[in-house]
């Protein structure tokens, strides 16, 4: 190989110039994305909020906030994750974990009982919340304790039955000035109509103020409703007779009845059969048949009665000796 050859070859494995620069800028950039992610940082994030056991009998001096802003100072791999995880996840506010001061008057959020781990996904150094205090005072007017009533309609699909809804809370105190509190003896929820249901039902009501000078301490309440299959069942129960005079002898014939009736599963023991009362009214006999229609004085509220078979009972009234 001559002298001009290896000119050639050096000269042909040289890379170049626009190919030398896009791998210093390669290299740079990798080096400026490690250092980046090394790098600590102060940075701010905006997080929902909720609150829950919010101080009785007082009211807030400023608005109740839905999001805090949180100072956090993480490194730049670190910082990245977390923000991967947007939108963050709800962090609770319990008014029981925070510290009171000036007789309750402020309470101090901190970040040590605040979960904000269970947002972010990671552990990190809080440096600051804003706003850091809430502040309160206390109420002026006249108070009570009212009902919450839930203003719902709820269908249930064919074959599914529900329990009576429960609410939480379900009486709250309410306070303002005298002549409109007095005015008011419940507070009711925004209308919830409900169709096609087949599971139990878990929702926020919103409450109505029945005035803007009424001030409540909460501005939702927690609806709950049991949703369960319908079953049927059948049980032979006794019949007692019924009169004005109690000492009257009789007999009764079919001495029991049969009843059916539909109930949500689970929720309903069909041995217990003291729950039950069948009964005739011995004074209001038809005189050409001697019977009396049969109904129930006594059941569980959540069952529903398809049939009493028979209807009616012949009472034979014994004469005293």
């Amino acid at each position: 190989m001559g002298l001009s050859d290896l000119k050639y070859f050096s000269k042909k494995r040289k890379p170049g110039k626009t190919k030398a620069f896009f791998i210093c800028l390669l290299i740079a950039s990798f080096l400026w994305l490690v250092h980046a992610l090394n790098t600590v940082y102060n940075y701010t994030i905006k997080v929902p909020v909720t609150f829950k056991n919010m101080p009785q009998n007082k009211k807030t001096l400023v608005e109740i906030p839905s999001a805090l802003f949180v100072q956090l100072k993480a490194s730049g791999l670190k910082l990245c994750l977390i923000l991967l995880n947007r939108p963050f996840t709800p962090v609770e506010v319990d008014f029981n974990n925070l510290k009171s001061v000036n007789r309750n008057q402020s309470y101090v959020l901190s970040s040590s009982e605040i979960d904000f781990e269970k947002s972010f996904k990671f552990e990190t150094q809080i440096k600051h919340i804003s706003p850091d205090t809430l502040y309160f005072a206390e109420k002026t007017g006249f108070q009570k304790i009212v009902p919450v009533k839930a203003t719902v309609f709820v269908k249930c699909k064919p074959g599914y039955g529900y329990k009576t809804t429960e609410l939480d809370p379900s009486f709250i105190t309410i306070w303002g000035d005298t002549a409109l509190i007095r005015k008011v003896d419940t507070i009711f929820t925004q209308p919830l109509n409900l169709t096609e249901v087949d599971k139990d039902v878990d929702h926020q009501l919103a409450l109505i103020k029945p005035d803007p000078g009424v001030y409540t301490p909460f501005s939702e309440t927690h609806l709950k409703i049991k949703v369960a299959k319908l079953i049927e069942q059948t049980l032979i129960l006794p019949v007692s007779a019924v009169f004005k005079q109690n000492n009257r002898q009789v007999n009764i014939f079919p001495s029991t009845v049969k009843i059916k009736f539909t109930c949500l599963q689970n929720f309903f023991n069909v041995r217990d059969t003291g729950l039950f009362r069948v009964i005739v009214n011995g004074d209001k006999i038809n005189p050409a048949t001697r019977k009396s229609p049969v109904f129930l004085s006594a059941a569980p509220k959540d069952i529903t009665v398809m049939s009493v078979e028979p209807e009616e009972v012949e009472i034979l009234i014994m004469k005293n000796q």
